[in-house]
């Protein structure tokens, strides 16, 4: 009877360790046929820029889960702007900043019926957002330094220590409405400024000094971070918020 017992208790072992096996090898054959709903877990970097002139796009590594590993079934959008996929597996999708792209949460789905929730609700299908950050100050390879971070309604103030300088700004405007930002340098300046989506606009050229301004007011009409370039001499700038 105790050797009876003995055989049963293996077999009900042996019963459990391949039920187990069975379980993890189903689940694996899952992720690798892309089964279920994908997850994003990392964004690689987590911020980058459209292309900006002769500069590409940054290209951003996704990774996660439940990946199509078939490019033509691969969808990513930066804030509703579709996205080239160079490369997909299961678990990684290579692709490339958009022209057009702004901040705001980056999808990725996969062939079916699709329906994105911003919050990856339990009513999300075959699609999952992350945020991401345009940053146009990422093409030019920290060009002029560290930017200078200034917030809404706080002011700051840098210095130019060369006869001529450049410094780089990330501006915060006020997110309840219209916002008026002040450039004061103690020299006359000329500035560059990018939209949402990168689009450069310069005001005033560096080797025609009659095109170079004086402590210009600029108006934004909603909120977005700001970066700017500001070319001015010798001396203090102040940035504030009149």
């Amino acid at each position: 009877m105790r050797f009876q017992t003995q055989i049963l208790a293996i077999i009900l072992s042996l019963s459990i360790f391949g039920l187990g096996c069975s379980t993890s090898k189903d689940s694996d054959l899952a992720s690798q046929l892309g089964l279920g709903n994908p997850v994003i877990t990392e964004i690689d970097p987590p911020s980058g820029s459209p292309p900006i002139g002769t500069t590409a796009g940054t290209t951003v590594t996704i990774k996660g889960r439940l990946f199509s590993a078939d490019t033509s079934l691969t969808t990513v959008k930066f804030n509703g702007i579709s996205a080239s996929v160079l490369s997909a597996t299961s678990t990684e999708i290579v692709t490339v900043v958009p022209a057009g792209a702004s901040t705001g949460t980056l999808f990725v789905t996969k062939d079916g019926p699709v329906y994105c929730d911003e919050n990856n609700g339990s009513a999300a299908t075959n699609c999952y957002g992350r945020k991401f950050y345009i940053d146009c100050y990422k093409s030019s390879d920290n060009l002029y330094g560290e930017e200078l971070g200034v917030s809404y309604p706080d002011s700051k103030t840098f210095e130019i220590t060369g006869q001529t300088g450049t410094k780089a700004l990330r501006i915060d405007l006020n997110p309840d409405g219209p916002t008026n930002v002040k450039i004061a340098c103690e020299t006359y300046l000329i500035y560059s400024k990018f939209s949402k989506t990168c689009g450069r606009t310069d005001v005033g050229t560096f080797s025609d000094t009659s095109t170079w301004v004086y402590e210009p007011t600029l108006t934004f009409s909603s909120y977005y971070t700001v970066q700017m370039f500001v070319t001015a001499g010798k001396g203090n700038c102040t940035v504030s918020f009149p």
